[in-house]
């Protein structure tokens, strides 16, 4: 399957796309981290992982939704729910992102002196609704199948604006620090809304019009999402605790060091990110009495992909990480280079899964999955706040290994029950 599709255009640029996506993320965080220094970038870093975390609902859990059930409905040549969902996705984005908005400046207003963690957030809170937006957008593009430009714009330019205007704006974003790099966060997040939808305006003519009788209310809309949001949103919680209880049990230093580390680690796991993008539309359409071979099929051939890809990304991170980082962030990043080799050999559990979070909640697990990511977001907070007051970022680093291998052996061994596939090869047991 991953050979047909490499052999067509879409799948190469997917490829491509992924490849960029990961590059534009690891300069934009290298570059800013190296024009603003290690404490300034930390408190930048709080800020982007925080407003990631109340992103998760509609970027990550209704995009998923929609992403399904559009492709769903263009495979079946009728609406069905995908109109519903993102009519009513739609306007309750906006409402939700207004409530962190007024939450967090009513806390600056009502502080003398506000913490820099506080402000940072509030003022990331700003791009919210952006986000928010572009996620569906992404939704429907995925669901299209048109994964090239989802992923162009749901990971890509964002990251690839703040550099360019980091490159063009140098001397303005020292002098003004890290206020001025949240600036410019919001302004790419707001261009990349626009694009988002002129993109996916085509689609939208005939998912849109929705008659009142197809109309949905907001609490079945809330139920229908919840599942997805909840299981993207213990994800990225899983990946970004570590940055804020880093930060607020270190220090803004430490979470700046940290954040190079963790930004570099997420290169191990490029080929299970393209792969899953690519086989999203595929997995939520599989036929349900076929769907133990299948997907046997799709996640064996992901994870050759994933692990071949992570292997040389991890050992060339191994051999040249302390001279990539010295050369791109400065020294004073070096501590970071260790942290990387942890949180990288963690990642390769991961790599080793291929699609198989993917195969779940595409076809209809993501509940089950969702008590997978909650347990190990407990061991994570558990882990982090225990180790980090004695290690630091080591300690950080080593707790958010062991949440990254409970998740992965615990998707794994979900994945095999539901489809009785060998834990070891993924192949369906009656063939062994």
């Amino acid at each position: 399957m991953i050979a047909r599709l490499l052999r067509h255009q879409a799948g190469i640029k997917v490829l491509a796309l992924k490849g960029t996506e990961a590059l534009a993320g690891a300069a934009m965080t290298i570059y800013l981290a190296r024009i603003l220094g290690p404490s300034a970038f930390g408190v930048f870093a709080f800020g982007l992982a925080t407003i990631m975390l109340l992103a998760i609902p509609i970027k990550n859990g209704a995009s998923t939704l929609i992403t399904k059930h559009v492709a769903i409905a263009r495979e079946r040549s009728g609406a069905e729910q995908a109109g519903p969902l993102l009519a009513t996705g739609l306007r309750l984005s906006l409402l939700y992102a207004g409530v962190p908005i007024v939450c967090l400046w009513t806390v600056v207003a009502l502080s003398e002196n506000a913490n820099a963690f506080v402000v940072s957030v509030a003022l990331f809170s700003l791009a919210l609704p952006f986000l928010c937006l572009t996620g569906l957008m992404e939704g429907v593009l995925r669901g299209s199948f048109r994964p090239n430009a989802a992923i162009l714009v749901g990971t890509v330019l964002v990251p690839l604006l703040v550099l360019a205007t980091a490159f063009l704006l140098t001397e303005q974003m020292q002098a003004q620090g890290w206020m001025f790099a949240v600036a410019a966060y919001i302004a790419a997040a707001i261009a990349i809304t626009v694009m988002s939808l002129l993109l996916s305006r085509p689609y939208l003519h005939n998912l849109l019009p929705v008659p009142k009788e197809n109309r949905m209310g907001g609490r079945q809309w809330l139920h229908l999402v919840a599942p997805f949001a909840i299981v993207t949103g213990l994800l990225i919680f899983n990946r970004q605790i570590d940055t804020i209880l880093l930060g607020v049990l270190a220090g803004e230093k430490e979470a700046g060091i940290y954040r190079i580390a963790a930004q570099a680690s997420v290169l191990v796991t490029f080929g299970v990110q393209a792969i899953g993008h690519l086989y999203a539309p595929y997995l939520a359409t599989a036929d349900r009495t076929t769907a133990p071979l299948k997907i046997s099929g799709y996640l064996r051939k992901s994870v050759l992909f994933s692990i071949a890809f992570g292997l040389f990304a991890l050992v060339a991170l191994a051999v040249w990480g302390d001279d990539i980082i010295t050369l791109l962030a400065g020294p004073e990043y070096l501590p970071a280079y260790p942290v990387m080799l942890i949180l990288c050999a963690a990642n390769l559990a991961v790599a080793a899964n291929g699609a198989t979070m993917q195969a779940l909640y595409m076809q209809g697990h993501q509940k089950r999955t969702a008590w997978i990511f909650f347990a190990s977001g407990v061991l994570s907070v558990a882990a982090n706040a225990t180790l980090i007051p004695y290690l630091g970022i080591n300690g950080a680093a080593i707790a958010s290994s062991a949440a990254i291998l409970s998740w992965s052996l615990g998707l794994r061994w979900l994945a095999c029950g539901v489809w009785r596939l060998s834990y070891l090869t993924l192949s369906p047991r009656d063939q062994e």
